[in-house]
């Protein structure tokens, strides 16, 4: 049997457990694999429907375990989602299902470049697949030295490739050709 249940969003919870039985207890909510990377700023083209635009991020939230919606320090409105696919599927069911009377802007989509730095690594990070099959592990170590010196030769080449779209093989190549 499916079971249909309205009201749900009032509730404020993207998990609810539904039972006869008052000793049932509560499901957990999915546990997720991933977390959202990718943000984008949303606005409404009309102010005045900046409030139904609130509604249907707040449905949204609600119906997609994996999206994050929030709203900045700034005032800034932004979506979290979990890949460019993800993001495109919620920006659909905003437009087709939550707001479709709401016109809307997106900003370019923000994906956050995660660095840091250290002498030598003081362990290894393993990653997998949801289904264990394949997994990768990853250590830090230093740049050598030479390589350290190359790179900060080559600093304006790199820049350059970088600021014209080129890709990184090409400053690459040209690294190489300067090497020889």
């Amino acid at each position: 049997s499916i079971v249909g249940i309205g009201g749900g969003r009032d509730l404020g919870s993207k998990s609810l457990t539904l039972s006869s039985s008052a000793c049932c207890p509560p499901l957990a909510p999915m546990a997720l694999e991933g977390t959202p990377i990718v943000q984008v700023a949303i606005e409404p083209l009309n102010v005045n429907e900046l409030p139904a635009l609130e509604r249907a991020l707040v449905r949204l939230d609600l119906s997609d375990p994996a999206v994050e919606v929030a709203q900045l320090p700034s005032g800034e409105t932004v979506m979290r989602t979990c890949g460019e696919v993800h993001l495109e599927r919620c920006l659909h069911d905003l437009r087709t299902t939550f707001a479709p009377a709401v016109a809307f802007n997106i900003s370019p989509p923000i994906v956050p470049m995660l660095e840091s730095a250290a002498e030598e690594s003081v362990g290894r990070c393993v990653a997998a697949t949801a289904s264990r099959h394949a997994s990768t592990t990853v250590g830090a170590a230093a740049v050598p030295d030479l390589i350290a010196a190359a790179l900060a030769q080559q600093r304006a080449v790199l820049s350059d490739s970088r600021a014209h779209g080129l890709p990184w093989l090409s400053a690459a190549r040209q690294l190489r050709r300067a090497q020889l």
